[in-house]
């Protein structure tokens, strides 16, 4: 029998996603289930353990821990997206409840996922999702002050104030540096990203290969700002209005304009600062769903009709 650690976010609220309901669907489908909340103090000792199958079960916040914590990145890790935008999971295309994606899991059917590292003043940081500077930290730290709304709601107020910062924002010089080559432009913002997806359920860095060893560096240009607000109104139709780049190693150099990692927010300063982000050398094990030959067989249908 396999040995599942269950890795889960307390908070991520009842009907299916609380502790009981996510134990009971691993049971069912055979597994021997230990479980550890992302909040005990021992969360870090007890994911150290040797159980076959990490499950991460919460928000992006969540599924960044258990990912960003594992020591031994060759035990696969099975996510259930509990959260609103669910950004990690939309990247990979993982949707369903978790009695419906319990049943999917086979330990050898699994993606490497690259793990992102920023390096500057402070030292070195890991992210799962993205480094950015400019418009888009100044967005987070404006809903952080906001009441936050639930379910497809929340996803909605996210991206007005998104349209809202973006029509403010004020264009900044930055120094970016990809693969040793050197380019000096003057944007609403960057974004360093490791997957497609970020903030309120938007594909900002729509080509994104999570396990490439490569990250996409994402430009606001100034002359994209109306395009860009109108496109946020219906993202998932056409591919977003920004410049799309690709680099194994970057560097930014900026002054005066906010930056995050992941959904962490640091305040502007007046000093000039610089960050070097890679990918981690070695990726993280992320389980796929496998589809039942039912499903197969409707998607075959569809694609011939």
């Amino acid at each position: 029998m396999v040995r599942a650690l269950l890795c889960h976010n307390p908070n991520a609220g009842t009907d299916g996603k609380d502790k009981d309901s996510i134990i009971a669907a691993l049971k069912l489908a055979g597994y021997e289930t230990s479980y550890v909340s992302v909040k005990d103090d021992d969360f870090k000792k007890t994911l150290a353990g040797d159980d076959d199958l990490i499950v991460a079960a919460g928000g992006d916040g969540t599924l960044a821990t258990v990912l960003l914590a594992l020591q031994d990145r060759t035990r696969p890790v099975a996510i259930l997206p509990l959260g609103t935008a669910n950004n990690f999971a939309r990247s990979l295309g993982i949707a369903g409840t978790p009695q419906e994606l319990v049943e999917t899991w086979t330990l050898d059917r699994y993606v490497d996922v690259n793990i992102g590292s920023v390096s500057g003043y402070w030292g070195t940081t890991l992210f799962l999702e993205s480094y950015g500077v400019g418009v888009f930290p100044a967005f987070l730290e404006d809903v952080s002050k906001r009441k936050k709304p639930k379910g497809a709601d929340n996803l909605l107020k996210g991206r007005e104030a998104f349209q809202d910062t973006i029509k403010e924002a004020k264009p900044f010089d930055v120094i970016v540096k990809m693969d040793g080559k050197t380019f000096e432009k003057t944007l609403l913002g960057v974004e360093v990203a490791n997957i497609a997806f970020t903030g309120p359920g938007l594909p900002i860095a729509a080509k994104a290969d999570l396990g490439d060893g490569k990250l996409d560096v994402v430009y606001f240009e100034t002359a994209d700002r109306k395009k860009l607000i109108k496109w946020i109104d219906a993202p998932q139709v056409e591919m977003p209005p920004v410049t799309l780049k690709k680099a194994t190693k970057i560097s930014l150099t900026w002054t005066g304009q906010p930056a995050r990692v992941d959904d962490e927010y640091f305040e502007a300063t007046d000093k000039e600062q610089t960050v070097d982000i890679v990918c981690e050398d070695t990726p993280v094990r992320v389980l796929m769903p496998v589809k039942h030959p039912v499903q197969k067989a409707h998607e075959k249908k569809a694609g011939a009709a």
